[in-house]
């Protein structure tokens, strides 16, 4: 028998076996199996397209489905050349994808199981006040993306920052850059790239993240999701109408790999007791290890330009097994540090008002260690600065006015926002205060920088501390001898107090706050049903959440 020499009638031949593995018949299975699987993100755009007569958006999409299938999955590269094959092969995928939509009823329910398979479950918004990690490791990834002047090459040429304890030099923390999927720290010009990168907006994420991971029993072991739609309204974005949304998710998804590119190696041990010190110290190793994925319509070479969304799946870094381990905690083997983050901090713009959000981030991690908010403006200059900057300042005057006059539009800032703000009034007279029209004397500067004053996040904040630091001080005071008690009068031994609540109380005192239950039970960290039961005396209140409810509520014992 004569060999056929006509290709098209070849390829015939092979379409018309069931069993090849280079068959042209498609199916809708087929094609999620043999194709490109990101075809069908987009499912309810897709429906429409082929209930629309076939609009000239379907042919695009069985064109690049049909040059993949001829050129990966039957193995003829030289045939996904020939524009003439693969319209006819589009064609082919075209009719299949119409069958199965007039044939089969199950056609929608199974695309969206496909869809719910590719779409991540996100992680829901941050409320206005939430847990934050304010460990050392806090600290120092913040100088990392906020303070470039900090970054170091270290003596092999490898780029650094170091940061040590003040109180104990032996406890310090170092970060390091890499690339993408790898460990291996970038020397000094390669590593200045990505640090280039860093910024208020990195920070802000960073935050983001250590806040969701605070809602991981153990954040070292899981991941979560999180939506960059989220993100662009928490971060006040969505009120700048300068750029469109696709421009605002990807510049989400680009902060988010830089974030992916910080290491952190920690030697930092903390307290003395009988049980030994506690090691908080991690290995080299990502702060985050961050996957991005784009949802939208792919052009011609599988991109997705312009993102309807943009997912990322953070897994926090093993850090988090030596400073945010509750468990470890407890058991005196690990740290479990934290204070509170006001959402509003997020949407401070740098651009206007950097200060104020070097202040608002450096705050909100410190008010776990001061307690009672004291400062000198120098400290905190310093810390949002390099001490180059203030030195120019005392010795330029326009410079002077320039630093006076950021510092007070920080302070109007955030006294606006809602941050407790009290001059000391021996130090921070009322001309040198940034509402004071008073012409300043010779030496202001010098007066600013050595003034004092006490800056505290806003409410509930302080109360919210408070109340976590209270029960450990009363376990203290209980481990003391009674050595005082036998010095006193039996006459003058007062009952103990009493934290025992009820519903009336706290249902009159939330009332009076004109809180919400939901509300109350966000700044608490538990449900709006447990506050409800609590109200209707269905729920006895333990000892610790009491003195909570009783600080944030101002009910006296």
């Amino acid at each position: 028998m004569a060999e056929d020499t006509n290709p098209n009638n070849k390829r015939k031949t092979n379409q018309s076996e069931p069993n090849s593995n280079n068959s042209g018949i498609i199916n809708i299975s087929n094609l999620v199996t043999k194709a490109d699987p990101n075809l069908l993100l987009d499912k309810k755009q897709l429906i429409m397209a082929l209930r629309n007569d076939f609009s000239e958006g379907i042919k695009q999409i069985a064109i690049k489905a049909a040059i993949k299938i001829i050129r990966d999955t039957w193995k003829q590269p030289e045939r996904a050349e020939d524009e003439a094959y693969v319209e006819e092969v589009a064609t082919q995928i075209v009719e299949s994808f119409t069958t199965e939509l007039k044939n089969n009823t199950e056609l929608e329910s199974t695309n969206d199981n496909v869809l719910d398979k590719a779409i991540p479950v996100a992680e829901p918004q941050l409320k206005p006040i939430v847990p934050m990690p304010s460990s050392a490791v806090m600290f120092s990834s913040m100088e990392a993306y906020t303070r470039k002047d900090l970054w170091q090459k270290d003596t092999e040429g490898i780029a650094c920052l170091q940061h040590r304890a003040k109180g104990n030099p032996n406890n310090y923390i170092e970060h390091y850059i890499c690339s993408p999927g790898d460990i291996t720290m970038l020397p000094w010009d390669e590593a200045q790239q990505i640090i280039d990168k860093f910024g208020f907006t990195t920070a802000k994420l960073h935050l983001i993240f250590a806040a969701h991971a605070m809602n991981q029993e153990n954040p070292w072991q899981t991941t979560f999701n999180l939506k960059a739609s989220d993100i662009i309204q928490e971060f006040g974005w969505d009120k700048n109408h300068e750029k469109v949304k696709p421009e605002k998710l990807l510049e989400i998804a680009s902060t988010a790999f830089a974030l992916d590119c910080l290491l952190v190696k920690a030697v930092w041990v903390e307290g003395r007791n009988k049980k030994g010190e506690i090691i908080g110290s991690a290995p080299v190793g990502r702060m985050w290890n961050v996957q991005i994925k784009a949802t939208g319509q792919f052009n011609l070479s599988g991109k997705i330009d312009n993102p309807d969304e943009v997912y990322i799946t953070i897994q926090p870094g093993l850090w988090t097994q030596d400073f945010l381990n509750r468990a470890g905690a407890k058991s005196r083997e690990a740290l479990y540090q934290f204070g509170y983050l006001a959402q509003q901090v997020l949407k401070i713009d740098p651009y206007h008002d950097e200060l104020a959000l070097r202040l608002a981030i450096y705050l909100t991690l410190d008010s776990r260690v001061r307690l009672d908010g004291k400062y000198r403006v120098i400290e905190l200059l310093e810390i949002a600065f390099p001490k180059t900057v203030i030195d120019k300042a005392r010795l330029d005057r326009r410079r002077a006015y320039d630093l006076k006059q950021r510092w007070d539009s920080a302070m109007k800032l955030l006294l606006k926002l809602g941050w407790q703000i009290v001059f000391d009034p021996e130090t921070y007279p009322e001309w040198l205060r940034p509402d004071s029209l008073d012409k300043k004397p010779k030496g202001y500067l010098d007066k600013l920088l050595r003034a004092k004053l006490t800056i505290k996040p806003p409410a509930p904040i302080p109360e919210l501390i408070a109340s976590k630091a209270k029960p450990k001080v009363e376990r203290l005071q209980s481990k003391v001898k009674p050595k005082v008690k036998r010095l006193q009068s039996k006459a003058k031994v007062t009952p103990p107090q009493n934290t025992d609540l009820t519903s009336s109380q706290v249902r009159e005192a939330r009332i009076a706050k004109g809180w919400a239950q939901a509300k109350l039970a966000g700044y608490l960290g538990v449900s709006q049903k447990l506050i409800s039961l609590i109200e209707r005396g269905e729920r006895t209140v333990n000892p610790q959440l009491a003195a909570q409810i009783r600080t944030l509520l101002a009910l006296k014992s």
